[in-house]
This record gives C-alpha cells, structure tokens and sequence, in this order.
C-alpha cells in the first residue's frame, strides 16, 4: 500500500509541474501582448460635501473639477502638468462606500476606479481617505490592461481644494501562477520525506 501511495504522489507532483509550465507559458504570451501600467500621478482639483453639516460628518464628496499634478513612468507619458482632465462619475458616498465606484475620471488617457475605501481622519475642516482601485487606459489601441493601484486623498474645507496620488500596482498574473505551483511542489517534496 505505501509503494501504491508513493505512485501516485509522484503522478501528481510531475502533473501539477507540467500544470506550471503550461500556464506559465501561456500567460508568457499574453503578457507580451498586453503591459501593465507602471508608475504613480497626482492629481487635484475642487470637490463638494454633502449629507452632512461639514466634512465630519459628510457621507457624500463629488469631483468637480480634475488636473494632473505629477506622472512617473507610463503615468508620466501622457501626463503634463496641469492638464486638465473629466470628471464623469465624480459622486459617491464615503459613508458607506458601496464598491465599486467605476469611471471617477478620466486625464491624460487614464481611467480610475475605486474598489476600496478607508477613511483615516475626518473632521470639520480635514478629510484623508485611501484604498484601492483599477487603472486602466481609455486609449483602446495603446494595449495597457487594468492595473490595481493604491491611492490616496486628502481634502480640506467643506467645498474647496483636493489632492490625490494614484500608484500603479502591477502584479503579472504568471508571478501568481509560479507562486501557487512552487508551494504546491513544496509540499509533494514534504510529503516524500515523510
């Protein structure tokens, strides 16, 4: 029974390597037809609140105006300095966040979207927020995918300026792949040992 058992873990570690092989293949050549966005930008502009008495205790903010403050890297290319840009979808609730908050704005060709949301510090005259979102390129031709960003805000007064800094996160899909098939390589060698 133990040589039947040694078999058949033996069967499994070849089939999960050629398993890593084959799709890391696979996403190989994919990612040579789509690139990640890479880099961070700032941005700025004039924002509301609402749905409450001051920024304490708003549970509405809406963009109104959008600029380009600083771009690094692919950001950077198509970014300059106090480009203006379009705010589409610029209203949401903060409390609750309801996720995801899709198409914010558009500048410089990039496209952000929320999917997170944390509210650091809030009072009458201060508000910063971070979290997570998707960047991804409303130029349907330049062949960037979605990429997952951080970012974060800042506001101050009830109906003035904003600032916010966007960084590109970009985490190929085959580091995932190789990750899961090394553990799992791993634990059949674990396991022969034993």
């Amino acid at each position: 029974m133990n040589s039947a058992i040694k078999y058949h873990v033996a069967q499994l570690g070849r089939a999960v390597t050629l398993l890593t092989c084959v799709g890391a293949l696979l996403l190989g050549t994919n990612a040579a037809n789509a690139a990640f966005i890479t880099g961070s930008m700032g941005v700025g502009g004039k924002f509301s609140a609402s749905g409450g008495t001051d920024l304490s205790d708003a549970t509405l903010l809406t963009l109104t105006t959008v600029f380009s403050t600083s771009g690094t890297d692919t950001l950077g290319t198509t970014l300059e300095f106090f480009e203006s840009g379009t705010v589409i979808n610029g209203s949401f609730s903060i409390s609750p966040f309801t996720p995801p908050q899709t198409n914010l704005f558009v500048i410089g060709g990039w496209q952000l979207d929320l999917s997170s949301l944390n509210i650091v510090d809030q009072t009458a005259s201060i508000l910063t927020m971070e979290g997570t979102g998707v960047l991804s390129d409303t130029e349907v031709l330049s062949g960037f995918e979605g990429t997952n960003a951080i970012w974060t805000f800042s506001a101050q007064g009830t109906g003035s300026s904003y600032s916010m800094t966007i960084t590109a996160v970009p985490v190929p899909a085959a580091v995932w792949l190789f990750g899961s098939g090394l553990i799992g390589l791993i634990a059949i060698a674990r396991r022969k040992t034993t």
